[in-house]
């Protein structure tokens, strides 16, 4: 999950030129978003300044609270991040429908011992008899490959 340094600070209760402070000194790392703000990693922020201090604990209740606007933030990104998730699986799930339309379009398998008839531009030059059973040994494939780069 990724904060905007402006989200960030409001999420630890710190000063924003704090924040470019501890990256510009290599405390703490950044990315950057497609529209060329700078982002934070959450699991970064964790490293450096601990767990968020408005995180909800088991002790915790709604009156104890430091901050719930902090609450808010990382709400809002989880919830922004499952939106992303759900469109990825939603192109997955229709790129696995394709999938199985093109594959439901494609001729059966032949049965055991027979062959698909190619078409007549790709038939090959000998009899489809010699392909039909396996070869008995490596004489017998040298000697159909022999009979196939003759003709």
């Amino acid at each position: 999950m990724q904060f905007t340094i402006t989200e960030a600070a409001k999420l630890y209760g710190k000063q924003r030129k704090t924040l470019y402070r501890h990256i510009e000194s290599g405390q703490l790392s950044c990315g950057f978003r497609g529209d060329g703000k700078r982002v934070l990693d959450l699991a970064d922020l964790i490293r450096c300044y601990g767990e968020p201090p408005g995180k909800l604990t088991a002790s915790d209740t709604d009156s104890t609270r430091d901050d719930p606007a902090s609450d808010t933030l990382v709400t809002q990104a989880l919830l922004d991040e499952m939106r992303k998730q759900t469109a990825v699986i939603e192109r997955m799930s229709e790129r696995i429908e394709q999938l199985e339309q093109a594959l439901l379009r494609l001729p059966a398998p032949a049965a055991e011992g027979e062959t698909t008839p190619l078409p007549s531009t790709q038939e090959p030059a000998q009899s489809t008899e010699t392909h039909r059973q396996p070869p008995k040994d490596f004489s017998d494939l040298l000697a159909r490959f022999e009979a196939r780069t003759k003709h």
